[in-house]
């Protein structure tokens, strides 16, 4: 499974996700997202790489060509232990959305590299089929 993470409903409105960061302002969080009334955004791929049968879990970035390159060996290995058959395997990547978080395309650049992936750590999160 691919899972693109841009922290953000942006294809209908730019609504919060539940992978909005705190304080990130939406549609639908116009303050920011708050921890006492949204609570704390969820780990997607940290809660799937738990369950039993999950062989592989990562998360890569297009912040740069250098995270890109990561992010593509990531996704290149999720396939290959998925059709081997060792498991289910998921790549989180963590992307921008200038328009739904209201940046220019540079900015939105920065804040992935910067932000949001301080929140959501890129790496091997679990790799079950490593000798």
């Amino acid at each position: 499974a691919v899972f693109v993470n841009n922290g953000i409903y942006g294809m209908t409105g730019g609504q919060m996700a539940p992978t909005t960061l705190l304080g990130q302002r939406t549609t639908s969080s116009p303050r920011g997202r708050d921890v006492a009334f949204h609570g704390h955004p969820i780990p997607m791929t940290e809660m799937l790489a738990v369950l039993p049968g999950v062989a592989y879990a990562a998360r890569g970035s297009v912040a740069d060509a250098v995270s890109i390159g990561r992010t593509k060996r990531y996704l290149q290995r999720a396939c290959e232990i998925q059709l081997e058959g060792r498991g289910f395997a998921i790549v989180e990547v963590i992307s921008n959305c200038p328009v739904g978080w209201g940046m220019t395309p540079v900015e939105s650049i920065e804040r992935l590299r910067e932000v949001v992936a301080a929140e959501y750590r890129p790496g091997v999160i679990i790799d079950r089929t490593a000798p």
